[in-house]
């Protein structure tokens, strides 16, 4: 037992060193194919903590796992470029650890996830988020791929409190799961395999065209599947699916062998307590709802069958019961009680319209107040109606069957609404109605304001008789008291084909009363607005824009108007407004306030108001508006705000086209003391905006920026939203150089010398091109033309003039003085193309003769230098002779030399093409070239540079590998040492136990000898 005991020991501490040592030796290897992976397969920014990366044999013995802490992916596919599709505080994953060791293919058993956001999008062309792989350029025949260097034979995995996100703007629907845990099991790689998963979120939001099907509820399921990959036929088998407590499960199965997608699927309560239906209701379920009492019995069930495709739509029905449907608050004197429901949806053939919906019947009593209803509904295209709602409450009841913390309600709310007939907007179909809905003496009083909503009453009627002209609305009053202050609405159409409308507003609406006895969440809305508006006429006329036929006048005044909202996090404010009307406009008499940070005062009025609200003629909208600020941050409005999610390393967020509405046509005549635009400040900024046919103009756009002053014209273009495109007309004055290098991408890309410029230009620019995804000039587009002028320049030491003072000799090219600097360019196809100038410094001059900045980067100048040789000294003149190989000549009296300057900017290569004094000697040129460069204080300073960030370089890298060798060396030394500790002692043992062994071998055989040679002694029986 003791040896065993140690054996054991032994074996077990060999393993458990192993466990610990192998991780390390593999972790380069598997870091180095994940990354290899992702570099080849994913067209996106994946980021993740290098210094998390790490490896165990303890979480899933006897598998590796390897986990990444904050990993992340940001798309760079142009149509969700910058979107994060994935966010992770931790993923790990299982790997079969002899996949490892082998080398040619690393297994990959499982996938876990720790608070993962996973974001999906189709965009409204139906392009998808996650298509984010490189495609296939290799062309047929194609040589055999590789195969993969990873083997996804997953069989398990795991989320733990992640956020799920689908939005599909195709249907258009948006799905959020929130805290969302989820397991899975399965041996996906086999043909067929039994699927087992468990998921629950606790807040659950659907949303399918503007409507909210679920929204804040706790989803689970328990599921299990068949899956034939071979057929694709996925089978269910036992599941159960609950929302809040309401518990149902699924039968049947769906085939997807082609694009057709065939179900035949039945669906079906697991309870028939009404508490579970009862549960869906958020009002209910959130509000001690165990404690709730309940009676009453429910039946669900339906079916979805057929195929589904992109025309087609499989039939479905739905049946739901309630039958004595009862609820109670413990606290609460009254109930709910006598809820039965018969309700039937049908549709056999999946066409919408075709669909049948028939509400047999809906009664409840609120306490002593009943409220039925009935709806036949056979087709959608054009309804057949037959409905009747009757509902008759007192609202100080509601207190009684239902808990309203801090809320007093009262009055009497009745609806009588009858509906027969048909009704089709497109055929002109009305059904026949009697519909009436009243409020009398409501109330309405919330603790978190002392003053109530009073004296609301409210009187609305809809006749028709089946025809569409003589059906009527009216809203005979709307009225209520809040604090002492009235307010009164009124409004009356007839003729539903061509509405005759006329409606009054008259009162005052405080937003901070209202928004505290009526909250918004997520939402701060205060200020008053003081209405006294009328508005009389028919829509066709105001359609037609026949204005002088209608009748609209009155005002509205606003003040302290505070919004801000989730959605607009920087916040609107508007200190005072004043807006009158007319039936053709309103004049914004007054309006200032504050945007964010950045304040505004406009004046000015609108027109067409109308037409544009109601689809006329001429449904733009025109308007003339002066805006003065003393300070506005467009940079504010360009970037979303901050979220809690694990974002990528910082980096510039691209900005994304904008489409110009069609139907505005506004002129803005903007005059603000300072704009903040990107890394832009402008002062004493004016000039006109006009916003009209999808095209934003600025026009004599003037202001101060980099030290000189701008006068600018332009358009952006969105007629053709695929291809935005820009045109630009610009005079800049006395703007350092240096600064527009820093600023401009253009002047970069085109211009990099300026980076070397001291002093102040002047610059004329017409220029045109595209514009792609992130608003950014496409280069290979712009064309335009300019020119560039200067009093007084001086161009520092660069790649170009250095190369050229080195050769020379000549101390006045490095740095260049320049005076009266004049040239013309032109761009064409995004290359910039300067015409011939000359450029005079001292007694020199150099004449570019041609000179084209490409789109890569890369320059081509041809050059020529003239100076008088007397003006040169002894060393530029050897250097000259040096140029023909020959320091016997005598130098003309004006030297002359070409030259051509080529390559990329900060690698270009200078070429002596001829001189007038000789032919170039090439191999002289060179050598002096090699040995002016290598001897010129410029070029030992950059390479003195050079060899020290090298050397820095390379210290750091052999640091790096020596101590990650050292590490592997410690590691590999303990393991060896350990190694052959337990060997020895294995060693050891196993010479010990031979030696028993043999000792016993050796006594045996001893005993044996001595027995036989006794009984050859004594002899054999007889």
């Amino acid at each position: 037992m003791k040896k065993f005991l140690k054996i054991s020991g032994i074996s077990i501490g060999v393993l458990l060193l192993a466990m610990l040592i192998l991780p390390f030796l593999f972790k380069d290897k598997i870091k180095g194919i994940i990354d290899e992976q992702i570099k080849k397969n994913i067209n996106g920014q994946v980021w993740y903590n290098a210094e998390s990366f790490s490896l165990s044999l303890f979480s899933h013995f006897p598998n590796l796992t390897v986990s990444i802490d904050e990993l992340g992916l940001v798309s760079n596919v142009t149509e969700f470029k910058g979107d994060t599709l994935f966010a992770a505080k931790q993923f790990s994953l299982t790997i079969d650890i002899m996949s490892v060791i082998s080398g040619d293919q690393i297994k990959v058993k499982g996938v876990f996830l720790d608070q993962p956001k996973i974001v999906t999008i189709f965009d409204k062309s139906g392009k998808m988020s996650w298509d984010i792989t490189y495609p296939d350029t290799t062309q047929a025949p194609a040589a055999p791929e590789e195969p993969s260097t990873l083997n996804l034979s997953i069989e398990k995995w795991e989320i733990k409190d992640g956020t799920i996100i689908y939005d599909d703007q195709t249907m258009p629907m948006y799905a959020e799961l929130k805290h969302l845990d989820h397991k899975g099991s399965g041996d996906i790689m086999a043909d067929v395999y039994d699927l087992k998963t468990y998921t629950k979120s606790t807040n659950v939001l659907v949303e399918y065209d503007g409507t909210k099907y679920l929204d804040g509820q706790t989803v689970t399921a328990d599921a299990a599947m068949n899956i034939d990959l071979a057929k694709s036929v996925y089978k269910f088998l036992d599941n159960e699916f609950a929302i809040n407590d309401f518990k149902f499960g699924f039968n049947g199965a769906i085939e997807m062998p082609t694009d057709d997608i065939k179900m035949d699927i039945t669906y079906n309560a697991k309870e028939t307590d009404f508490k579970n239906l009862l549960s869906l209701l958020p009002a209910v379920y959130n509000k001690d709802f165990e404690k709730v009492k309940t009676e009453g019995i429910i039946g669900f069930d339906g079916y979805v069958k057929g195929v589904y495709n992109e025309t087609t739509m499989p039939g479905f029905g739905l049946n739901m019961l309630i039958k004595d449907g009862y609820f109670q608050y413990p606290d609460l004197p009254d109930a709910v009680k006598n809820i039965n429901l018969d309700l039937h949806v049908d549709d056999k053939d999946g066409v919408i319209d075709h669909m049948i919906v028939d509400l047999k019947k809906f009664h409840m009593d609120m306490g002593q107040n009943p409220i039925d209803a009935r709806l036949l509904m056979n087709g959608m295209n054009p309804y057949d109606i037959d409905a009747n709602v009757v509902a008759k409450v007192k609202l100080e009841d509601v207190s009684k069957f239902y808990p309203i913390e801090g809320t007093t309600l009262k009055g009497l709310f009745g609806m009588d609404v009858k509906a027969k007939g048909k009704y089709s907007d497109t055929l002109k179909l009305m059904p026949m109605v009697t519909a009436n809905m009243n409020l009398a003496n409501g109330y309405v009083k919330s603790s978190e304001f002392p003053k109530p909503i009073e004296n609301i009453n409210v009187s609305a009627v809809v006749n028709s008789d089946g025809n569409m002209k003589t059906s009527t609305f009216l809203l005979d009053y709307f009225k209520l008291l809040l604090d002492g202050e009235p307010f009164e609405m009124k409004a009356f159409v007839k003729n539903f084909d061509d509405p005759n409308y006329e409606a009054s507003i008259k009162g005052i609406i405080d937003l901070a009363k209202m928004t505290k006895i009526y909250p918004i969440e997520g939402t701060t809305l205060t200020g008053r607005m003081n209405a006294d508006m009328t508005t009389k006429g028919i829509l066709s006329e105001v359609q037609a824009g026949n204005y002088g036929n209608t009748q609209t006048s009155g005002s509205l005044d606003i003040s302290d108007l505070v919004y801000k909202s989730v959605d607009l996090p920087q916040g609107y404010t508007m200190k005072k407004g004043l807006l009158t009307l007319t039936p053709e406009r309103f004049n914004i008499a007054a309006m200032e306030g504050m945007l964010g940070k950045s304040d505004y005062n406009i004046t000015g009025y609108v027109s067409n108001y109308m037409g544009y609200a109601f689809g006329g003629k001429d449904s733009t909208i025109h308007g003339v508006m002066s805006m003065a600020s003393k300070k506005f941050d467009v940079n504010e409005w360009m970037s979303d705000e901050p979220t809690t999610t694990p974002a990528a390393p910082e980096e510039e967020v691209p900005m994304e086209v904008v489409e110009v509405p069609k139907n505005i046509d506004f002129t803005f005549n903007a005059a603000m003391d300072k704009v903040l635009y990107s890394n832009m400040d402008m002062t004493n900024m004016k000039g006109a905006i006009i916003v009209r046919n999808g095209i934003v103009k600025m026009d004599k756009l003037n202001f101060n920026s980099l030290g000189g002053s701008f006068l600018f014209s332009g358009d952006y273009n969105t007629q053709d939203i695929t291809k935005p495109s820009f045109a630009m007309d610009m005079l800049m004055k006395d703007v350092a150089a240096k600064e527009a290098y820093k600023t401009f991408n253009s002047v970069k890309k085109m211009a990099p010398i300026a980076n070397y410029v001291e002093g102040n230009v002047n610059l004329a620019l017409v220029m045109n091109g595209l514009l792609d995804k992130e608003m950014m000039p496409i280069y290979s587009t712009l064309n335009g033309k300019g020119s560039l002028g200067s009093s007084s320049l001086k161009v520092l030491s660069n790649p170009v003039l250095g190369t050229v003072a080195s050769l020379t000799k000549m101390k006045n090219m490095d740095p260049l003085e320049i005076k009266d600097l004049l040239l013309n360019f032109t761009i064409v196809d995004g290359s910039l193309i300067v015409k011939p100038f000359d450029i005079k410094s001292g007694e020199s001059k150099l004449a570019i003769t041609k000179g084209e900045n490409k789109l890569d980067g890369s320059v081509d100048y041809d050059m020529q230098l003239t100076t008088p040789s007397g003006a040169l000294g002894n060393e530029a003149n050897k250097a000259m002779a040096s140029l023909v190989g020959s320091n016997l000549i005598t130098m003309p009296k004006n030297i002359v030399i070409d030259l051509n300057v080529k390559g990329p900017y900060d690698k270009t290569k200078v070429t002596i093409v001829k001189t007038n004094f000789g032919e170039v000697d090439k191999t002289a040129l060179k050598d002096a070239a090699i040995s002016e460069l290598k001897n010129s204080d410029q070029a030992k300073q950059v390479q003195a540079e050079i060899d020290k960030a090298k050397a820095d370089a390379e210290a750091e890298l052999q640091k790096q590998k020596d101590a990650a060798a050292a590490e592997l060396q410690k590691q590999k030394d303990a393991a060896a040492a350990e190694f052959q500790k337990q060997k020895d002692a294995a060693d050891a043992e196993l010479k010990r136990q031979q030696q028993i062994l043999e000792q016993k071998k050796k006594a045996a055989a001893d005993s044996a000898k001595k027995a036989a040679t006794d009984a050859l002694k004594k002899g054999f029986p007889k």
